[in-house]
């Protein structure tokens, strides 16, 4: 994947594609966490891909109220979109954003 690309891509939808973008990827993200715990009473969690999870939801749906706002204190595209597809040196995490990402592309085509 081309960060540049999705960069520039990302870049030309309206605030409100970008918003749709977002808060369709968090769906996505939900639905790779889901791979970190088990169904059912006895539960083996990932306790550390689950909180990974939770920061970037985090800062992504604060991206997403500030895109919605127009607030001109909102990180760069650069930067969020830089967040979420950076190589990693953890490559579950780092395979797990991707298949969200391309998901994401893929659904809002």
């Amino acid at each position: 994947m081309n960060i540049e690309s999705e960069i520039r891509n990302f870049s030309e939808l309206s605030s409100i594609e970008q918003a749709r973008f977002m808060t369709r990827f968090m769906y996505e993200l939900t639905l790779e966490a889901r791979n970190f715990y088990a169904p059912g009473g006895q539960q083996n969690i990932d306790a550390i891909k689950l909180r990974f999870i939770n920061e970037i939801q985090h800062r992504v749906t604060r991206f997403i109220e500030q895109i919605l706002i127009d607030d001109p204190s909102r990180p760069s595209n650069d930067v969020t979109l830089r967040l979420l597809l950076a190589p990693r040196t953890e490559k579950a995490i780092e395979g797990l954003m991707h298949a969200a990402y391309v998901r994401t592309i893929q659904a809002v085509a």
